[in-house]
Protein backbone atom coordinates (compact mmCIF):
# COMPACT_ATOMS: atom_id res chain seq x y z
CA UNK A 1 0.00 0.00 0.00
CA UNK A 2 1.23 3.65 -0.66
CA UNK A 3 -0.41 6.87 -1.04
CA UNK A 4 0.18 9.69 -3.25
CA UNK A 5 -1.99 12.33 -3.05
CA UNK A 6 -3.78 14.48 0.16
CA UNK A 7 -6.19 17.27 0.10
CA UNK A 8 -8.23 18.98 1.80
CA UNK A 9 -11.86 18.40 2.82
CA UNK A 10 -13.94 18.91 -0.25
CA UNK A 11 -16.92 19.40 2.89
CA UNK A 12 -18.26 22.64 4.24
CA UNK A 13 -18.07 22.70 8.05
CA UNK A 14 -21.29 21.49 8.36
CA UNK A 15 -21.57 18.54 5.89
CA UNK A 16 -18.11 17.18 8.06
CA UNK A 17 -19.71 17.64 10.92
CA UNK A 18 -22.61 15.98 9.74
CA UNK A 19 -20.97 13.39 8.01
CA UNK A 20 -18.29 12.78 10.79
CA UNK A 21 -21.46 12.13 13.13
CA UNK A 22 -22.98 9.47 10.73
CA UNK A 23 -19.54 7.86 10.69
CA UNK A 24 -19.23 7.37 14.15
CA UNK A 25 -23.31 5.66 13.93
CA UNK A 26 -25.26 7.95 15.20
CA UNK A 27 -28.76 8.03 13.79
CA UNK A 28 -30.24 10.72 11.99
CA UNK A 29 -32.43 11.61 14.87
CA UNK A 30 -29.39 11.66 17.50
CA UNK A 31 -27.66 14.14 14.77
CA UNK A 32 -30.62 16.41 14.62
CA UNK A 33 -31.13 16.39 18.10
CA UNK A 34 -27.33 16.90 18.56
CA UNK A 35 -27.07 20.15 16.41
CA UNK A 36 -30.06 21.57 17.13
CA UNK A 37 -32.11 20.76 13.67
CA UNK A 38 -34.20 19.04 11.77
CA UNK A 39 -33.94 15.52 10.53
CA UNK A 40 -35.13 16.57 7.19
CA UNK A 41 -32.06 19.21 7.14
CA UNK A 42 -29.26 16.52 8.22
CA UNK A 43 -31.06 14.04 5.82
CA UNK A 44 -30.39 16.82 2.90
CA UNK A 45 -27.01 17.53 4.54
CA UNK A 46 -25.96 13.85 4.10
CA UNK A 47 -26.87 13.68 0.45
CA UNK A 48 -24.98 16.47 -0.26
CA UNK A 49 -21.97 15.20 1.35
CA UNK A 50 -22.36 11.63 -0.28
CA UNK A 51 -22.77 13.75 -3.78
CA UNK A 52 -19.72 16.10 -3.32
CA UNK A 53 -17.61 13.13 -1.53
CA UNK A 54 -18.55 11.19 -5.03
CA UNK A 55 -17.52 14.05 -7.44
CA UNK A 56 -14.39 14.59 -5.49
CA UNK A 57 -13.76 10.81 -5.66
CA UNK A 58 -14.25 10.83 -9.16
CA UNK A 59 -12.33 13.60 -10.04
CA UNK A 60 -9.41 12.34 -8.16
CA UNK A 61 -9.18 9.35 -10.14
CA UNK A 62 -9.69 11.22 -13.36
CA UNK A 63 -6.66 13.14 -12.17
CA UNK A 64 -4.61 10.20 -11.66
CA UNK A 65 -5.62 8.14 -14.76
CA UNK A 66 -7.27 5.29 -12.17
CA UNK A 67 -9.89 3.77 -14.27
CA UNK A 68 -12.78 3.70 -12.07
CA UNK A 69 -14.06 0.23 -11.15
CA UNK A 70 -16.79 0.75 -8.13
CA UNK A 71 -17.60 3.83 -5.83
CA UNK A 72 -18.90 3.57 -2.53
CA UNK A 73 -20.37 7.00 -1.70
CA UNK A 74 -21.76 5.63 1.78
CA UNK A 75 -17.96 4.90 2.91
CA UNK A 76 -16.31 7.51 0.43
CA UNK A 77 -14.09 5.00 -1.18
CA UNK A 78 -13.58 4.64 -4.82
CA UNK A 79 -11.99 1.31 -6.37
CA UNK A 80 -9.93 1.37 -9.61
CA UNK A 81 -7.09 0.57 -11.62
CA UNK A 82 -4.09 2.57 -12.80
CA UNK A 83 -3.51 0.64 -16.17
CA UNK A 84 0.62 2.37 -16.37
CA UNK A 85 1.35 0.87 -12.92
CA UNK A 86 -0.46 -2.00 -13.24
CA UNK A 87 -2.11 -2.11 -9.82
CA UNK A 88 -5.31 -1.56 -8.26
CA UNK A 89 -5.95 1.67 -6.41
CA UNK A 90 -8.22 2.97 -3.91
CA UNK A 91 -9.25 7.02 -3.35
CA UNK A 92 -10.73 7.40 0.23
CA UNK A 93 -11.83 10.20 2.38
CA UNK A 94 -11.77 10.53 5.75
CA UNK A 95 -12.76 13.73 8.17
CA UNK A 96 -9.32 13.90 9.60
CA UNK A 97 -7.04 13.77 6.85
CA UNK A 98 -9.35 14.33 3.67
CA UNK A 99 -8.54 12.32 0.34
CA UNK A 100 -5.74 10.14 -0.64
CA UNK A 101 -4.83 7.61 -3.42
CA UNK A 102 -3.40 4.31 -1.95
CA UNK A 103 -1.60 1.98 -4.50
CA UNK A 104 -2.37 -1.97 -3.85
CA UNK A 105 0.87 -4.05 -3.25
CA UNK A 106 0.09 -7.58 -3.73
CA UNK A 107 3.23 -7.96 -0.93
CA UNK A 108 2.56 -5.25 1.36
CA UNK A 109 5.40 -7.22 3.79
CA UNK A 110 7.69 -5.42 1.32
CA UNK A 111 7.54 -1.87 2.09
CA UNK A 112 10.33 -1.28 4.52
CA UNK A 113 10.36 2.55 4.65
CA UNK A 114 9.65 3.09 8.49
CA UNK A 115 8.23 6.50 8.22
CA UNK A 116 6.07 5.51 5.38
CA UNK A 117 4.94 2.63 7.66
CA UNK A 118 4.02 4.95 10.65
CA UNK A 119 2.19 7.36 8.74
CA UNK A 120 0.21 4.68 6.89
CA UNK A 121 -0.35 3.29 10.08
CA UNK A 122 -2.08 6.13 11.83
CA UNK A 123 -3.87 6.86 8.54
CA UNK A 124 -5.18 3.15 8.56
CA UNK A 125 -6.62 3.11 11.87
CA UNK A 126 -8.11 6.56 11.16
CA UNK A 127 -10.17 4.87 8.90
CA UNK A 128 -11.01 1.63 10.69
CA UNK A 129 -12.29 3.89 13.43
CA UNK A 130 -14.62 5.79 11.01
CA UNK A 131 -16.08 2.58 9.79
CA UNK A 132 -16.00 1.24 13.30
CA UNK A 133 -13.73 -1.64 12.06
CA UNK A 134 -10.89 -3.03 14.97
CA UNK A 135 -7.66 -4.24 14.15
CA UNK A 136 -5.40 -5.93 16.03
CA UNK A 137 -2.32 -3.66 15.27
CA UNK A 138 0.39 -5.10 17.99
CA UNK A 139 2.53 -7.26 15.45
CA UNK A 140 0.94 -6.81 12.15
CA UNK A 141 2.89 -4.83 9.45
CA UNK A 142 1.42 -1.47 8.51
CA UNK A 143 0.74 -2.26 5.44
CA UNK A 144 -0.67 -5.40 5.68
CA UNK A 145 -2.83 -3.85 8.28
CA UNK A 146 -4.00 -1.63 5.24
CA UNK A 147 -4.56 -5.11 3.55
CA UNK A 148 -6.66 -6.41 5.91
CA UNK A 149 -8.94 -3.31 6.25
CA UNK A 150 -9.28 -2.50 2.71
CA UNK A 151 -10.24 -6.68 2.00
CA UNK A 152 -13.05 -5.58 4.85
CA UNK A 153 -13.83 -2.53 3.15
CA UNK A 154 -13.61 -3.52 -0.38
CA UNK A 155 -14.51 -6.91 -1.24
CA UNK A 156 -13.50 -6.85 -4.79
CA UNK A 157 -10.33 -5.48 -4.41
CA UNK A 158 -9.04 -9.25 -4.49
CA UNK A 159 -10.86 -10.00 -7.82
Amino acid sequence: MSFKLSSSSPLSPKQKTVWSLIRKGLTVSAIATKLNATRQYINQTRLNAEAKLSTTLLDVAGTNDIQITRIYPKKAILLGYHPGLKRKAIITYTTSHGIKVWYWNEKPETITNQKFLNQTKKYVLEIAKEHGIELNTKETHPAKLAHILFNKLVPEVNE
